[in-house]
């Protein structure tokens, strides 16, 4: 089975920056959920708080800066088929179980884009998980803080040298804490309750020796009830197939193929407050349901390709790549006394990709030299958006023109030996993000904010360069890496105008009263963007039962130009500034030590400054140091009892922070709902095997 990230390429032989999660490791890693596991991984940065109370659609998980809620660029795979979400982008972290894991492969910057193309700028993280084992049956339950249980149950019910069949089951439940702040905090606001709910049904098939294939069924749903107000609530469900495998044919050949069809829907209720929220006296505000969604839309894509060896060529891969997604996104809006809209979303995004890669090593020369070459072709087709208003009985109609885009994206990398314990490596690569589904034609009311349509967005098309070396000597594991990237069409989400007066020109047309709209925001092209930085990654096995992981990251990334314009005094993006959600550093600290034959005990930092949360610069995040410690008990060969503290010094930090009205910071807005991060977190569980 080909699930791997480098597509069947071995990682570590890759000349650039990667990294290896064995099941041991994650298992024995404190964080509960899968979210904050790659959290600690060097490099990988996603928000502290946990995913279940967070809206769906305000995940970060970002590699290089490359990944924020408006704006992923960070690829995430199960066993090797995209899990971001078709329309939204963002990540359902309730859809991978931490006990259904094998390991975690992470590729950093875009060295693997010509094998995977759209969304691969940041890199990938690919999660692989269980399969089923001749007699395998399993369990494992943990309870928690906030009244927090899962439950994990596995078990094999066929296994034959032709065919195994099994199933597994989760399922996670938390009362959740309470993410706003006591001196920000109303009557009407409430700690996020969550669920998730999985079911899969895995089965390999091995005809002969030569062949090995897979299929799975997939069902899952995520619910969220009051987040911040107590009259909202999230909805997350899918389905899926998933399939895919591979053929010998000979030696060094093989064919190899995946495929998935999958339809979701994302249910959501907002809260509007009359009067508006006021952070200065929070009790005045009473929540109303301002917006009743329900974005459905389905997913079919596939890959195959062919691995072969030519000679000195090793290696080599040709394939083919596609994906359709269509979108259906009903919204209902409405006042504190009426409903205001109807508005119906509809589009198709569809993707091709050719590629080819291979890597050649001179005779005699200890060199590694990879060509990869990659056409992607992008399609935005039937899309329109349409409604009745239903205040003043007018029409809402945005048709969007179909658009096109293709563009041949190629890479270079190179790795040289010196010796077997160092390796000088470097790459050079080019590669691209379409826009989103959402970003495209999502359009909406809130209040007096209007969201418009963006027909026009253009995709994002970044070259990178990277160098760095790998050295490994007696346990001891250096990674260095430079990297530098410039990104065309940063796409960002921005204010077009703040008062009725300018923000009319900007209705006109649309059915909206004049007058009724004193803000539209708007996904843009903000202008040209860099994320360069540098990578330090040590890995140190100081005895057979001691191992420490370390990583820094230090990444400057902000707009080179700012290329959108608006009315009235509402600016631009500004350049130079740090773009928003990617800290300036990052530093991360694991210790695994295996004490004796029972006794384990593990520890992992996580250090980071203050940062901004938008790239304008009017929200401030809180910077922390935070402490995970777990332990490990072996009862005895079936048994493991453990018990992990998360955030061990109750650290207490904006995750999301104040609103200013003005850049920098000068004043702070008094419509500004901070949330926290995760407080301490104690948890207590066991894992079987019979």
């Amino acid at each position: 089975m080909t699930v791997s990230a480098g597509r069947g390429s071995t990682l570590e032989d890759m000349d650039v920056s990667t990294t290896v999660v064995a099941r041991e490791q994650i298992q024995r890693a404190p964080q509960t959920s899968i979210e904050q596991i790659v959290n600690r991984i060097p490099g990988v940065f996603a928000l502290q708080q946990p995913a279940g109370q967070l809206h769906p659609t305000s995940q970060v998980f970002s590699i290089r800066g490359f990944g924020t809620t408006t704006n992923v660029n960070t690829l995430l795979l199960v066993d090797g088929v995209p899990l971001n979400d078709p329309y939204f982008r963002t990540i359902d972290w309730g859809q991978i179980p931490k006990e259904s894991i094998e390991r975690i492969e992470v590729i950093r910057g875009g060295g693997a884009s010509s094998l995977w193309g759209n969304l691969a700028m940041g890199g990938i993280v690919n999660v692989v998980t269980r399969e089923p084992r001749p007699g395998d049956r399993r369990l494992s339950a943990s309870y928690g803080s906030h009244d927090t249980f899962s439950t994990d149950a596995g078990i094999t019910l066929l296994a034959n040298d032709a065919v195994r069949l099994g199933v597994d089951i989760g399922l996670a439940r938390s009362d959740g804490y309470h993410q706003t702040p006591s001196a920000f905090r109303n009557p009407y606001m409430t700690a996020t309750r969550s669920e998730a709910n999985n079911l899969q049904i895995t089965s390999v098939f091995t005809p002969s020796a030569a062949s090995r294939y897979y299929l799975k069924a997939i069902a899952h749903k995520s619910q969220e009830r009051g987040l911040v107000w107590n009259n909202t609530k999230n909805e997350w469900t899918n389905f899926r197939f998933v399939g895919g495998g591979s053929t010998k044919l000979g030696d060094a050949a093989s064919i190899n193929m995946n495929g998935w069809l999958g339809s979701a829907e994302m249910d959501t209720r907002n809260a509007g407050q009359a009067p508006a929220y006021s952070n200065v006296t929070p009790t005045i505000a009473v929540p109303f349901v301002s917006q009743i969604e329900a974005a459905k839309y389905r997913s079919a894509g596939g890959s195959a390709f062919y691995q072969t060896e030519i000679g000195p060529i090793k290696d080599v891969k040709i394939g083919v790549d596609i994906r359709d997604i269509r979108a259906d996104d009903y919204l209902d809006l409405y006042s504190a006394t009426a409903q205001t809209a109807s508005i119906v979303a509809r589009g198709q995004h569809r993707f091709q990709g050719v590629f080819a890669q291979g890597t050649y090593r001179p005779a005699g020369v200890p060199l590694d030299v990879t060509l990869g070459m990659r056409e992607d072709f992008w399609q935005a087709q039937g899309a329109s958006v349409s409604g009745a208003i239903l205040a003043n009985g007018s029409t809402l109609n945005n048709p969007v023109a179909d658009t096109s885009y293709s563009r041949f994206n190629p890479r270079l990398g190179a790795k040289y030996y010196l010796g077997d314990d160092f390796a000088v490596r470097a790459s050079i690569y080019r590669n691209f993000a379409a826009p989103g589904m959402n970003q495209m034609y999502r359009s909406f009311v809130s209040g007096t904010a209007y969201t418009a349509t963006s027909p026009d967005l253009k995709p994002q098309t970044n070259v990178g360069r990277e160098i760095g070396f790998d050295f490994k000597r007696s346990g001891l594991d250096i990674a260095f890496t430079l990297f530098d990237n410039t990104l065309d069409n940063f796409i960002d989400f921005a204010p077009l105008c703040t008062t009725a007066a300018t923000c009319n020109p900007l209705i006109a047309g649309t059915g909206l009263a004049a007058g009724s709209v004193t803000r539209v925001n708007q996904y843009v092209n903000a202008g040209t963007a860099v994320f360069r930085g540098a990578e330090l990654l040590v890995k140190y096995q100081a005895t057979q039962g001691l191992r420490m992981d370390a990583g820094l990251t230090r990444t400057d990334a902000h707009l080179t130009s700012s290329s959108y314009t608006t009315p009235a005094a509402t600016p631009p993006d500004p350049i130079d500034k740090q773009i928003g959600q990617v800290p300036q550093w990052m530093a991360t600290l694991g210790t695994t030590w295996a004490v004796n034959a029972e006794w384990t005990l593990a520890a992992q930092l996580k250090a980071f400054p203050d940062y901004w949360n938008n790239t304008a610069h009017t929200q401030k995040n809180d910077g922390a140091v935070l402490l995970d410690v777990g332990a490990t008990y072996r009862l005895n060969r079936s048994v493991d009892l453990w018990a992990s503290v998360q955030n061990l010094g109750n650290r207490r930090y904006y995750d999301q922070g104040l609103t200013y009205t003005t850049i920098e910071g000068a004043a702070v807005s008094t419509s500004s709902i901070p949330a926290l991060g995760m407080p301490r977190i104690v948890s207590v569980g066991f894992r079987a095997a019979f």
